[in-house]
């Protein structure tokens, strides 16, 4: 497999506290994404209010119940969405009792001019926070990870170097 300019990729990463090996909880699912591909004219009153709300707020991202207004329409609304498929399931993802699951989506744009992140919310702290119990031994492949995928930052870190090492031949 092979990444090209020009290409667009969802990044999905799930951690966990345990071994890393998550499955689906049994408990109700929260998180849904309207299926837009999919159309049906709901029966209810509030199962049409409830889509109409999701299509005008959440036409193509991932949403909670939480965030629609009356939990009653969100209940009757979400549950016959489900049964003619307008809706897709975000599962709740588990391991082993006392251990975390947490998973991050992000989607990405390999552009000419470097990698761009459109979508997701910034890690902030959580980046130095998860530490993983493995490392990458190769250190060759520990030189590519640590190199920028944008070409403008390639050309300002060697010119960087080279006026440093001007200045340390001229000394």
């Amino acid at each position: 497999f092979e990444f090209e300019m020009n290409e667009v990729y969802c990044i999905d990463v799930v951690m966990s506290t345990g071994e890393g090996k998550s499955k689906e909880a049994e408990i109700r699912h929260t998180v849904y994404k309207r299926n837009v591909e999919a159309n049906y004219i709901l029966k209810t009153a509030k199962a049409r209010q409830f889509i109409s709300e999701v299509n005008k707020r959440f036409p193509a991202l991932p949403f909670t119940l939480r965030a629609i207004e009356d939990e009653q329409v969100a209940r009757v609304g979400c549950s016959e969405a489900k049964r003619h498929e307008l809706l897709e399931e975000y599962p709740v993802l588990k391991e082993k009792d006392g251990q975390f699951v947490a998973q991050f989506k992000y989607t990405v744009l390999l552009l000419p001019g470097g990698t761009k992140k459109i979508t997701g919310l910034p890690l902030g702290d959580l980046e130095k926070q998860a530490k993983s119990a493995l490392t990458v031994q190769d250190e060759e492949m520990k030189k590519v990870l640590a190199s920028s995928a944008n070409p403008k930052k390639q050309k300002k870190k060697k010119s960087k170097e080279a006026k440093e090492e001007a200045k340390e031949e001229a000394s």
